[in-house]
């Protein structure tokens, strides 16, 4: 497929907003509707209609003339909290603020039995009044031989040993995105490759979000502690949960 189509699925268009493992997402334009465009390398993408206030908009999906799965979603100027993160600190009350719009939005897709796969902070989206829109639910985690797709700094243990999983790994990814919006840091973000960075996922201990903020309050280390348990049973057992406790530990 061309780098820059001229048009996909009725759609026109008009420039790159970014590349990754999964695809290339295009700016375009359908009359006067504007969306972002994402067009999968490879795997299937989930894309049954989840509606909710912190959930990106799927507009339409299909397949391009060489095969390609494509998704249209809702265009967010505003960016995202990675995005964010790489410009400035974010204040603590910011930090969990965006968790709790993530939050939401995962105990609904949940609700209806649906898993993320890839919880990250590049996927929560800042649109209109900072309302938080998490977004790529379209991403599944494993390619068809059971590699993992997801992003390695924030997957799960049993994510990463190709284990079957259910809402608890997307409970650890927002712990360890709940570490990276406070200290500006991916968990295991010392560590000298990949393969490290899983390891230390498999058997080394969550980060203490204090020894790199801090100001934090010391409350904040046992929650991300409980949301990165190695064990799925010991974590939070809801997004809410997670998102409740990181709250009352910065009151």
């Amino acid at each position: 497929m061309d780098p820059k189509p001229a048009s996909v699925g009725g759609y026109q268009i008009q420039s790159v907003l970014g590349t990754g493992g999964m695809g290339t997402v295009y700016l375009a334009r359908a009359g006067a509707q504007v969306v972002a465009l994402k067009v999968f390398d490879s795997g299937q993408p989930f894309t049954s209609a989840l509606v909710h206030p912190n959930i990106l908009p799927v507009y339409g999906h299909g397949e391009t003339d060489d095969g390609k799965l494509w998704m249209a979603m809702q265009y967010v100027a505003g960016g995202d909290a990675d995005s964010e993160l790489r410009a400035g600190r974010m204040p603590s009350a910011r930090a969990v603020k965006i968790i709790a719009g993530a939050a939401e939005a995962l105990d609904f897709a949940h609700a209806q039995g649906v898993l993320h796969g890839d919880v990250k902070p590049s996927n929560f989206l800042i649109a209109e009044q900072d309302r938080v829109l998490l977004a790529d639910f379209g991403t599944p985690p494993f390619a068809e031989h059971g590699v993992v797709l997801a992003s390695a700094a924030y997957a799960s243990p049993e994510m990463l040993r190709g284990k079957v999983i259910d809402e608890r790994a997307d409970i650890y990814s927002l712990g360890c995105s709940l570490f990276r919006l406070l200290t500006g840091k991916p968990p295991f973000f010392d560590a000298a490759s990949k393969d490290e960075v899983v390891n230390c996922h498999l058997h080394d201990a969550a980060p203490q979000p204090t020894r790199f903020a801090p100001w934090l309050p010391a409350a904040m280390d046992d929650v991300v502690a409980k949301a990165m348990a190695k064990d799925p049973g010991q974590r939070y057992q809801s997004a809410r949960a997670l998102a409740d406790e990181a709250a009352a530990a910065m009151r």
